[in-house]
């Protein structure tokens, strides 16, 4: 019974949200959770989209995936452009893309710090969502992972090629598995210019909070929905009690009008 809905790729279309769809592979156990229909996928980078995308916003989808944030914000937001570095996890990438219409540049490449560096990003057609260009050198050629060259990215450029001409804040989701810091490096041009924020991963292996120590050092503050003030180091060390989870924060400068929405309180 079950396969009259699986088509021949052993493939389920997900509805994902008013309008939006998400084709799933069934051999993928990170994505085929929303099949429950009582699964809420990444919910604090959902409350932080929420809060900071307008029609007039740029959206960088940076480590995009299969789709899921750049299909479902497509028409909320003046561009929206999807980077996705590992080459299996893009086809599906555009895939998504063309089933809900288009509406979303996407890039293959690896967000980094300088361009057309050429990279090697290491995945596992199982496990795609934790491909890396820094964190899985020793797991290349074992049990399945493989690795792949990609050229590089930076967000200076991203903005130049696909958002010419277009004014507005700009909205950067970095889920970049270890790359965020040479990423950040790669906005100072964007930095300089715009409003900018950036929705970042801060992993609770990382005892040190390296990530977010490196934003605040270049003069931003860090961010968690619904907190009336920004975070210190030790308050930001505090919330990662799990090490097996990654902990979602936003970064932008003081004076950004970011930091208003974002610790404006939860409905």
């Amino acid at each position: 019974m079950l396969s009259k809905h699986f088509d021949r790729d052993n493939r389920v279309t997900v509805l994902i949200g008013e309008g939006s769809r998400l084709r799933v592979y069934l051999d993928d156990g990170y994505w085929t959770k929303l099949l429950d229909p009582g699964f809420a996928y990444e919910p604090e980078i959902r409350d932080m989209l929420d809060r900071v995308l307008t029609p007039e916003t740029i959206f960088l989808d940076c480590g995009a995936n299969i789709g899921f944030w750049s299909v479902l914000t497509r028409h909320r937001a003046r561009r929206v452009v999807a980077v996705e570095a590992s080459p299996e996890t893009f086809h599906r990438l555009t895939d998504n893309i063309a089933l809900n219409g288009g509406g979303v540049d996407a890039v293959h490449a690896a967000l980094w710090g300088q361009d057309d560096a050429s990279l090697s990003i290491v995945g596992h057609h199982l496990c795609h969502a934790a491909a890396s260009v820094c964190e899985r050198d020793a797991d290349a050629g074992r049990n399945g992972w493989r690795s792949f060259d990609v050229a590089s990215v930076t967000i200076d450029t991203l903005l130049r090629r696909h958002c010419a001409g277009l004014s507005g804040p700009v909205v950067v989701k970095l889920d970049v598995e270890g790359a965020e810091i040479p990423a950040v490096e790669g906005a100072k041009e964007t930095l300089a210019e715009r409003d900018v924020v950036f929705l970042f991963e801060d992993h609770g292996l990382d005892p040190t909070c390296k990530v977010s120590r490196h934003l605040l050092d270049m003069g931003m503050v860090v961010m968690s929905p619904g907190r009336p003030r920004p975070l210190t180091i030790r308050e930001i060390a505090a919330v990662k009690v799990e090490p097996t989870r990654g902990y979602n924060f936003a970064a932008c400068r003081p004076d950004a009008p970011f930091v208003e929405l974002l610790a404006r309180p939860r409905n």
